[in-house]
């Protein structure tokens, strides 16, 4: 089940489209055939059984088949995407469940891998945000040491193209159901860089070459500039402390 491209925004790209590790469906398997098997070898050996341990026989073949089948569907319709703007996580059969991260918002990534884990390339990955969410566990991830890497390589270009405007363009590991591909070069337009922000100290008086024509555009009042401080703290690019400190210094300034 591949992430629909009708839910993309303007730009985005598709950089991750996974499923959980095969390791989940295991041991539903294992359940599965020493059931059939347990049934078959019972019809075959257990030749004078009463007719009414056919249909017992019967019902738990088909009770191991469902099984599998409820595990395999959850297991179909459970999708881990990475694209160039959120991390998108939904997984259920009937009742669906989604999560999704604003990359922008990633603070760290991390991965946790037991023994057998590291056989089988499976672990549980943890994203840490900024905002009431915390931390987002995403158990059962494919190759997790690759993806926080790629995680790490899309966050870092995305803070830099918003930070520092338009940069030539990186690459980033293209992957698709699980596997890792050779690098690409990253479509993603360049974000343009956010308005300067005019610090709230009173300017000189202006000389008679310095007054302003009619009609030209007024300086920021001290209203204006703090609009845009809080528009540079909403999308990450000062940090709470920057803002409360600069916000501080204008109110004292009026």
């Amino acid at each position: 089940m591949t992430f629909p491209t009708e839910l993309l925004g303007p730009g985005e790209e598709i950089y991750l489209d996974s499923r959980p590790n095969w390791s989940l469906l295991f041991w539903p398997a294992v359940l599965a055939l020493v059931v059939l098997a347990g049934c078959v070898a019972a019809v075959v050996l257990w030749t004078s059984a009463p007719a009414h341990t056919a249909l017992i026989l019967l019902g738990c073949g088909l009770l191991a088949l469902v099984y599998f089948a409820v595990r395999y569907l959850g297991w179909r319709t459970t999708t881990f995407v990475v694209t160039s703007q959120r991390i998108v996580y939904r997984t259920g059969v009937i009742r669906r469940t989604g999560r999704e991260i604003p990359i922008g918002r990633v603070q760290d990534v991390t991965y946790h891998q037991t023994v057998i884990e590291r056989i089988v390339r499976a672990g549980s990955l943890t994203v840490e945000s900024a905002g009431r969410s915390g931390q987002d566990p995403f158990p059962d991830i494919s190759r997790p040491a690759q993806v926080q890497s790629l995680v790490n390589r899309v966050v870092a270009q995305g803070t830099a193209g918003y930070v520092s405007g338009p940069t030539p363009p990186a690459s980033i590991a293209a992957t698709r159901q699980g596997e890792v591909s050779q690098p690409v070069t990253d479509p993603t337009p360049p974000v343009a860089p956010p308005a300067p922000y005019h610090a709230p100290f009173p300017a000189p008086a202006p000389t008679a070459a310095q007054v302003p024509a009619p009609g030209a555009p007024a300086p920021p009042s001290i209203a204006q500039q703090m609009a845009e401080l809080a528009e540079l703290h909403r999308h990450g690019v000062i940090t709470d402390g920057e803002y409360e400190q600069k916000r501080r210094e204008m109110l004292d300034r009026l």
